[in-house]
């Protein structure tokens, strides 16, 4: 069975594409798959053109990741084949058909992100995969480049968005066009003539390089990655406080908050809406602080109602050292297993066992430390000396109020002052750092703070100004080690979110050899995806001895586990429990309050001090007349609203309050309410920004 799909996305031939389907059983149908798309070994010819032996291929998914169809194209025609739910349990009906194309040494097979493709159908499938990755074919370095640049080294195109949009993972309504569409593109770029040199010399993604179980591990954790891919939004609304129109087609838009700004990215495009209903199209060209440049291709009336962001982000520098790092692994240029803390995490060894067995803490072992401890309780001080000892791995599950931040201090101070030895400490968030280097600074200990100027400039200045001297902005680090040099002096602490570890500015300035990357602090770390550590470890694999875990798997789970239910942080890998410590002690909750936590979240392990023991610290507010309304993908109550105003507006405004809820809808109709009754309004949070906050 064959159709047509009309094609516009580039300006090349055939319009008409021809799409041949097979359908799910696979063993009979996938012979005939192969004899329109290769020539066997047996009667292989050494003069025939590597181009015509050269393929697209895509893979599209479900929204639970299974993988449902496969594409395979030429520059003329597209081989589409529905693999449905086959996976390994039809690996002998799959094997013969699929086995000898999928990794032939004779056939090319060309995909963009190919390092996914492969694992991801290795992962389905069981069967080993080769072929080249056209993200990097004409790039410089391992950086990827977005299908759209790449296919302007074959013709000249300005409908970049359309193309760079195939492979949006979150925006595949019409999918098999989709996939059709990517597969025919792959092919066109890999038969053009700019690429034949490159693609009959350039290194081969292959999974044999790979033993069984990474190749395992990797699979399970690419589609988990996919799954959250496809769950991002297509649309985001934005939140602005005021705009300006130019005569040159251009709005200057005045975000009103950091989560919903607009960003500069190609691989999205911004929609302003105006009261009669008109959209208007245009692109973010320029970003600072709070303001980001929009430009229109045609005037648009100065009545907006509604700015939203179609598309995506910019992928971020942790997910291109991810990307990069699969392809080297995938292409032999790099081992996985060479970084001691990959094998921790995810591979261990019996010798690794035995390294990673913890040492015995006794008041021996704090006796040296007695200046550096003398403030903190018990099982503070037992977690700093295990962080100052000589165990690679060291967990320590916080609850709320525990001192993380206290205990993660005096390491700090321990390292630094008793030993001149480094050690950088990372969050999740900006806000959890600038918490621990508050911290710091009133323990006297010399540390540096980087954080990005798009988070500093205009939004958060005000919540560093305790620290201002100590901060270093992106922007503004030395191009040179000298330089970087004279800028850290003679800190030995350095703090930064995870993110900013794979920002290349950092590398490539020298601050790796002005601090050395020995010793890792995570904090927050009970809301990391483990997969976000797997290019930092194998980073700093000759350099890094030792890493603290902090984080309450009570709390917040890694993002998107609502989602993806097999994602793990740190605290779910049963063979580094033994490496876990717990603080016991906590001094934020009344006792009422804190007595109650303990003994339904924490097995009554949890100690609480604190000078408020009344009931009375606890109100409940009866709102059961009030409903709740779905809006978009969140929900808001009205009634709860109205009582919240008049909770603040008679009895709470003139002191320390904060408002948390479950829903970020219910959060911007809090807060725009306030604002209209001039009540504060930055005070209201949704639990998600509560806790780093």
């Amino acid at each position: 069975m064959h159709t047509h799909i009309q094609q516009t996305v580039i300006p090349l031939p055939p319009y008409s594409l021809p799409v041949y389907q097979y359908t799910r059983r696979l063993a009979g149908h996938a012979a005939r798959t192969l004899a329109h798309l290769c020539v066997s070994d047996k009667d292989k010819d050494t003069d025939v053109d590597p181009l015509s032996r050269t393929f697209g291929i895509s893979i599209s998914q479900l929204d639970d990741g299974t993988i449902d169809h496969m594409a395979f194209a030429t520059d003329e025609a597209v081989h589409l084949i529905d693999i449905g739910g086959a996976a390994t349990q039809d690996k002998g009906t799959l094997e013969q058909s699929f086995r000898a194309f999928l990794g032939s040494t004779t056939i090319i097979l060309a995909g963009f992100s190919m390092p996914r493709i492969a694992l991801r159908l290795h992962h389905h499938l069981r069967h080993h995969v080769r072929g080249i990755d056209l993200s990097t074919l004409f790039s410089s370095s391992s950086s990827a480049w977005r299908p759209s640049k790449v296919v302007q080294v074959m013709c000249v195109t300005q409908n970049t968005f359309d193309i760079d949009r195939l492979w949006h993972e979150n925006d595949q309504d019409g999918s098999i066009e989709k996939l059709c569409l990517r597969a025919w593109i792959s092919a066109k770029v890999a038969r053009s003539k700019a690429a034949r040199t490159l693609v009959e010399n350039v290194r081969r993604v292959d999974t044999r390089h790979i033993r069984k179980d990474v190749l395992l591990c990797l699979g399970t954790l690419l589609r988990q990655t996919d799954i959250l891919a496809r769950a991002v939004p297509k649309i985001t609304n934005n939140e602005h406080e005021s705009y300006k129109l130019s005569n040159n087609g251009k709005m200057e838009l005045h975000n009103s908050r950091f989560k919903t700004r607009v960003r500069v990215s190609k691989q999205s495009y911004v929609e302003v809406v105006s009261q009669a209903g008109k959209i208007y199209q245009g692109q973010a060209v320029r970003a600072n602080g709070k303001t980001t440049e929009i430009a229109f291709r045609q005037g648009i009336a100065n009545d907006v109602s509604t700015v939203r962001v179609v598309g995506l982000d910019e992928p971020t520098p942790a997910e291109k050292a991810r990307d990069t790092l699969l392809l080297k692994v995938l292409r032999d240029e790099a081992k996985l297993l060479d970084a001691d803390f990959v094998r921790f995490l995810w591979f261990q060894t019996l010798e690794d066992e035995t390294s990673l067995f913890p040492s015995s803490i006794t008041s021996a072992c704090l006796n040296p430390l007695k200046a550096y401890v003398k403030h903190l309780n018990t099982s503070q001080a037992i977690v700093a000396a295990a962080m100052t000892s000589e165990d690679p791995i060291v967990i320590v599950h916080g609850p709320p109020g525990t001192g993380k931040t206290t205990t993660i201090s005096a390491a700090a101070e321990i390292w630094s002052k008793l030993h001149g030895l480094s050690v950088w400490i990372i969050g999740h968030s900006n806000v959890s750092v600038k918490n621990i280097a508050e911290k710091l600074l009133k323990r006297e200990v010399d540390f540096k703070l980087i954080v990005s100027k798009e988070f500093y400039v205009e939004w958060h200045e005000h919540i560093y100004e305790k620290i201002v001297g100590r901060l270093i902005r992106t922007d503004e680090l030395p191009n040179n080690t000298l330089g970087m040099s004279r800028l850290i002096g003679n800190s030995k602490v350095v703090l930064s979110t995870l993110g900013l570890l794979s920002n290349p500015a950092i590398e490539s300035n020298g601050l790796f050899d002005v601090v050395p990357f020995e010793r890792l602090v995570v904090d927050e770390a009970s809301q990391i995806n483990i997969f976000e550590y797997m290019s930092i470890f194998h980073k700093f694999r000759k350099s890094l001895v030792k890493v603290c875990f902090f984080g309450d798997p009570q709390q917040l789970p890694p993002f998107g586990q609502e989602k993806v239910k097999t994602l793990q942080s740190i605290f779910g890998i049963e063979h580094l429990q033994p490496n876990s410590y717990f603080l016991d002690v906590q001094y934020r909750m009344p006792v009422a309050l804190g007595n109650f936590i303990s003994a339904r979240v924490y097995e009554a392990r949890l100690t609480t001090c604190h000078n408020i023991a009344q009931l009375d610290c606890v109100r409940f507010v009866d709102t059961s007349l009030g409903a709740e309304e779905k809006c978009g993908s969140s929900w808001t109550n009205q009634s709860e609203v109205s009582v919240i105003i008049h909770l603040i507006r008679n009895y709470y405004q003139k002191m320390n309050f904060c408002i948390i809820t479950p829903y970020d809808a219910q959060r911007a109709a809090i807060e725009r309410q306030l604002r209209q009754e001039k009540l504060p309004w930055d005070v209201v949070f949704n639990v998600d920004s509560f806790q780093v906050h």
